[in-house]
């Protein structure tokens, strides 16, 4: 009798999946506190630091992609206090704010690592930084800049998201190490005989330390545009490469909204200007970006990876760079 039984079984299993009245509604309802505060801070040798305050959208929010100012979070108390004892409690900028024609939002936006899609609007982006930043962009100096082998701690007190007596506290911690840099850039062909006449590749070559521990990242600039990271992977570590003389093949950062071609991706040029922003970081830093660009993008047969970030009570970078620039002409 057991086989039979056995049968019946099966039999009633598959009835109940072909019928609607087994089937069980499964609600999931979203908290709606489930924002978080996202920091995207950077500070560089011999440039004033730079922290964005947004707070993330839930998952399934539309994005209000027309009125991306209602992202930003304002009214927050931020310091940075550096191992050497300087410290700075930094003031909001607002674009709208300033009266600056669309233009000099542009030079403003770029400078702050933005890029503006409509030249005809100055865009609702606040930015915090140090309360003397003008001086920095007339002179090249300020109060308060990246320094090498330096730690740079951050703080940041954030208006709650559910009233205005609530308050989220954040903090962080960025080393910036001792620049390495580029030795020398060089070139090679493009492997399509079709391109060889018109495009390059462009190697960096450097020299890895004997010791564990070293992590870049680095952006490209083509002529004029602004810097971009590059779209694959920007950021490196020492791992294989401990005690040598290596050359890296340089890709061509671009807009992550612009035009993907196969056959240019990556390559620069002939006669290019082509500088490239190579920037020593730490463990942390690297672990963020390195999770960042390998999470699969929108693929679905690539595995969830977690972002690992180096903020304390949210989500996102603060960022320390030891940066040094290299530029070379391609050969025509």
């Amino acid at each position: 009798m057991k086989p039979l039984k056995h049968i019946f079984i099966l039999l009633a299993a598959a009835l109940c999946i072909g019928v609607s009245s087994c089937s069980k509604v499964i609600d999931i309802t979203i908290p709606a506190d489930a924002e978080q505060v996202v920091v995207e801070g950077t500070i560089e040798t011999n440039v004033p630091p730079v922290v964005i305050l947004t707070k993330s959208a839930r998952f399934f929010d539309n994005i209000q992609i027309n009125n991306l100012g209602s992202y930003f979070i304002h009214g927050a108390a931020i310091k940075i206090t550096a191992s050497d004892g300087q410290e700075v409690e930094l003031i909001e900028l607002c674009l709208q704010n300033l009266n600056l024609s669309p233009e000099d939002a542009q030079t403003v936006l770029s400078a702050f690592g933005f890029t503006s899609v409509d030249s005809g609007k100055v865009p609702d982006v606040c930015v915090y930084t140090v309360p003397d930043i003008a001086t920095y962009f007339t002179s090249g100096q300020c109060s308060f800049m990246g320094k090498e082998r330096t730690t740079y701690n951050l703080d940041i007190m954030a208006p709650g998201f559910k009233s205005s007596s609530d308050s989220i506290h954040v903090t962080s911690s960025t080393y910036i190490p001792k620049s390495i840099g580029v030795d020398s850039l060089g070139f090679k062909e493009h492997p399509n005989p079709a391109y060889r006449d018109s495009m390059i590749s462009c190697y960096a070559y450097f020299s890895v330390p004997d010791t564990f521990g070293n992590f870049v990242r680095y952006w490209t600039k083509r002529n004029s545009e602004r810097f971009y990271a590059p779209l694959s992977q920007s950021v490196y570590d020492d791992r294989l490469f401990v005690g040598l003389t290596i050359g890296l093949p340089v890709e061509r950062g671009q807009p992550r909204s612009g035009d993907f071609d196969i056959n240019t991706y990556s390559y620069f040029w002939k006669g290019d200007t082509i500088t490239v922003k190579w920037g020593n970081i730490d463990n942390k830093v690297y672990d963020f970006y390195y999770t960042l660009e390998n999470d699969g993008g929108d693929s679905p047969f690539s595995s969830p990876v977690k972002i690992k970030t180096n903020i304390n009570n949210g989500l996102g970078v603060w960022a320390g760079y030891a940066t040094q620039y290299s530029t070379i002409i391609a050969p025509k």
